[in-house]
């Protein structure tokens, strides 16, 4: 008699404060080798995971969503139980469920949403990890230049230099918005994917168009160009948060 097969899926949050990004890098600290070392104890076998991204170094998430097959079925709840008890604190199930053996974490998914925070005064050692502190920014400014960003565009200047050139860097963002929390800045990104290094290099303009340093042209400029060399500095990584998948 054949063994069933059991598709999980996982939402996952985790602090990448203390890791080399999502995806394993040999014997660096990364989320993966920390879930697939879980998974090992639990099951006693390699499991493969599947993500619906990978997130750089330093870079955080409150929805990150993944999916591995099992023979093992339990009661959810106990799984996820379970499967926490086996992670770093810093990692930790936010949900978990059985699914259609068709569902992907990356393929099946329709959008994703980044959110990125800068404080502009009093800081904060123990909020430090989280947002990154940038003093005298033109809010307005920033919030007139955002919708630049919105719509289908080659987003080849605003990616990593390594991304492979036979890839497409065309892509649809559907949200760019900025709210203003008290001294806090959200800036929130909404599309149906995103390139390496793509928001950092997108908030490293913005940043520098509250700096007073460029103008909003300079985004249409960018696209025109669809130069991968580095414009602006990279804004840093502990300040994004992958905020939620949707499907």
């Amino acid at each position: 008699m054949q063994e069933s097969i059991y598709n999980v899926k996982c939402i996952v949050a985790y602090d990448g404060f203390d890791y080399q990004g999502f995806q394993i890098q040999h014997d660096e600290p990364t989320i993966e080798l920390e879930l697939k070392k879980a998974l090992k104890i639990l099951f006693d076998e390699d499991v493969k995971i599947f993500a619906s991204g990978r997130t750089d170094k330093g870079v955080h998430a409150k929805g990150q969503v993944i999916n591995f097959y099992t023979k093992m079925k339990m009661d959810e709840d106990k799984f996820k139980y379970a499967f926490n008890r086996t992670l770093p604190h810093d990692i930790r199930i936010i949900d978990l469920k059985y699914v259609d053996s068709d569902f992907h974490a990356r393929f099946s998914a329709k959008s994703k949403e980044y959110r990125y925070y800068i404080k502009t005064k009093n800081y904060d050692v123990f909020e430090s990890r989280y947002s990154v502190y940038i003093h005298s920014l033109d809010i307005e400014k920033m919030k007139d230049a955002l919708p630049l960003f919105l719509g289908t565009h080659d987003f080849s200047a605003f990616c990593s230099a390594d991304v492979d050139e036979r890839k497409s860097c065309v892509k649809t963002i559907t949200k760019a918005e900025l709210n203003v929390i008290g001294d806090d800045l959200e800036f929130v990104f909404e599309g149906t994917g995103f390139l390496k290094y793509q928001i950092r290099r997108m908030m490293g303009t913005i940043i520098a168009i509250g700096r007073g340093k460029e103008d909003k042209k300079k985004i249409l400029e960018l696209y025109e160009t669809k130069s991968k060399q580095m414009h602006f500095p990279i804004a840093p990584g502990n300040g994004l948060f992958l905020y939620k998948v949707n499907y």
